[in-house]
């Protein structure tokens, strides 16, 4: 991306590079037009003296005509003052032609100079050619600018949805978790402090590690192992968690605080409404190079599916839009409502 921006001119060097231009200018018309008749140094002295018209129409064009008129859409001007523009610097290399001729040191045989030297329609279109070359570029710089910008503006957008939505999953995660310690602290139990240190791993985990784009799987499932430890401390034997994975999985790499979300929704409209004993089934595998994460939980008494998934909160509602920004068109979620129980499929590509 630097590179570009230097060749286009968005560096120190720019001036450099108009100076560079306007020489290769010089060299090739005095080449071109000279080179037949061997007239070098009277060429050369030519397209000097014609070549500020050229500079002059062409900055005229690329610093004033095309930013105010052709890229704020307003074509009808931008043709008429073109056309001006294009007159009026025809008509001041009409007029040098024979100051030029005038000023010439020593007789010069017009008779055996190329025919493109002394017509004059010929000469203004070569000059023409530098001009529409120069107007090229900044065309293609502005085009090149205004789709960076525009890219530019998608990605901090981007980046701005997806900070907005890590920073609600984040307290939303910690809110749960602090009345999980202070349900167990009420009860004065002797695992408080296996609690607290579970709670400093994943604060560890949330505020140090969690800021990158992708992370080891691994470091995700051990989120998950603290939270559920956590969970399994508060609702005791009347919970079964069943965590499986496979051995290969931990090599992958995923977007952060992906997958906690769908374990906590288990908790909080399926665990936490049962009276009696509630079971939770979690799996991630590896099936056709696509991740694949599983969560069922029991349903909970009394509760309708259309309320559960009216109701998913914050958590479910942030998945998803993350799932669009970091992964388009390559995830599949599904929630399904099976006999007494809830299912929920993640499937990522290309993690």
């Amino acid at each position: 991306m630097e590179t570009v921006n230097i060749l286009l001119g968005k560096s120190k060097f720019r001036i450099l590079w108009h100076i560079l231009f306007w020489l290769l200018v010089l060299i090739y018309y005095t080449l071109f037009f000279g080179h037949q008749g061997g007239y070098y140094w009277l060429t050369f002295r030519f397209v000097v003296f014609m070549l500020p018209i050229a500079i002059g129409t062409t900055y005229l064009f690329n610093y004033y005509l095309i930013p105010r008129f052709l890229l704020k859409k307003k074509i009808g001007w931008f043709i008429l003052f073109s056309i001006y523009a294009f007159i009026t610097s025809f008509y001041f290399i009409s007029l040098l032609i024979f100051p030029f001729l005038i000023l010439t040191p020593g007789p010069v045989n017009f008779a055996e100079l190329d025919k493109s030297f002394i017509d004059i329609y010929f000469l203004v279109v070569g000059m023409y050619a530098a001009i529409l070359v120069a107007i090229l570029i900044k065309l293609l710089k502005s085009s090149y600018e205004r789709q960076n910008l525009h890219y530019q503006l998608l990605k901090e957008k981007t980046e701005a949805e997806l900070e907005m939505l890590r920073s609600q999953i984040n307290p939303h995660f910690l809110f749960n978790t602090l009345n999980n310690i202070y349900t167990l602290s009420l009860k004065k139990s002797d695992q408080t402090p296996d609690v607290v240190l579970k709670l400093s791993e994943m604060l560890d985990y949330l505020l140090y590690e969690c800021n990158s784009t992708k992370v080891p799987v691994k470091k995700e499932i051990k989120l998950i192992e603290n939270y559920l430890y956590l969970q399994q401390l508060r609702y005791g034997n009347r919970l079964k968690i069943n965590f499986k994975m496979d051995a290969h999985v931990t090599d992958q790499q995923i977007a952060p605080m992906l997958l906690l979300p769908f374990i906590e929704n288990c908790f909080k409209h399926g665990v936490g409404k049962h009276r009696n004993e509630a079971w939770i089934d979690i799996n991630l595998s590896m099936k056709d190079n696509n991740l694949v994460f599983s969560v069922s939980n029991s349903q909970a008494d009394g509760k309708p599916a259309a309320e559960i998934n009216a109701s998913g909160g914050i958590g479910l509602a942030n998945v998803r839009k993350r799932l669009g920004l970091i992964y388009p068109d390559n995830f599949d979620l599904n929630i399904h409502e099976l006999d007494k129980a809830y299912q929920v499929e993640l499937k990522i590509s290309n993690t």
